[in-house]
């Protein structure tokens, strides 16, 4: 497995495989994602097996915070530490040094996810009502969570 700064070009296997990690949700488009790669702000880490992307992280920088846009791991390569190496990999990338803030927003009815993100660190910090929306037509909290990085505050 090999961990690589991602491209424009990757955002038809990013949507394939964010569909396949969110079946329950609407999934990103390749369009939508390969616009996001455009934007300087933005940066996108992925984990390769072969030429196959099997996990990725898109973060947006700005003001010195890092938000995570979106982390997906494809259901074939989960628990197996993937999320936790492309957050790893990427705070240890040049452009986060002077990140001093995390933030991110996940669905509430993602107890996984939710849990991977607390042992990442991350603390609840409060719901954003029915901001996810489900398939079957329903809507889901979004629970905000943040994360310092070592030795700062969350402000």
């Amino acid at each position: 497995m090999k961990l690589a700064a991602l491209m424009p070009s990757d955002a038809p296997q990013m949507a394939h495989m964010h569909a396949a990690a969110f079946a329950n949700g609407t999934p990103w488009t390749a369009a939508a994602i390969g616009a996001m790669l455009e934007r300087s702000e933005i940066r996108g880490r992925g984990v390769w097996d072969g030429a196959r992307l099997v996990a990725f992280i898109l973060v947006q920088c700005a003001d010195r915070t890092a938000e995570i846009l979106t982390l997906a791991t494809h259901p074939d390569h989960r628990r197996q530490g993937l999320g936790r190496a492309l957050i790893l990999d990427f705070e240890h990338q040049p452009e986060a040094s002077g990140l001093l803030n995390w933030w991110l927003d996940v669905a509430a009815d993602n107890p996984e996810a939710i849990a991977f993100y607390q042992a990442m660190g991350f603390q609840i910090d409060g719901r954003r009502p029915k901001y996810y929306a489900r398939l079957e037509g329903r809507r889901v909290d979004a629970i905000l969570m943040s994360k310092a990085r070592a030795g700062q505050t969350v402000n």
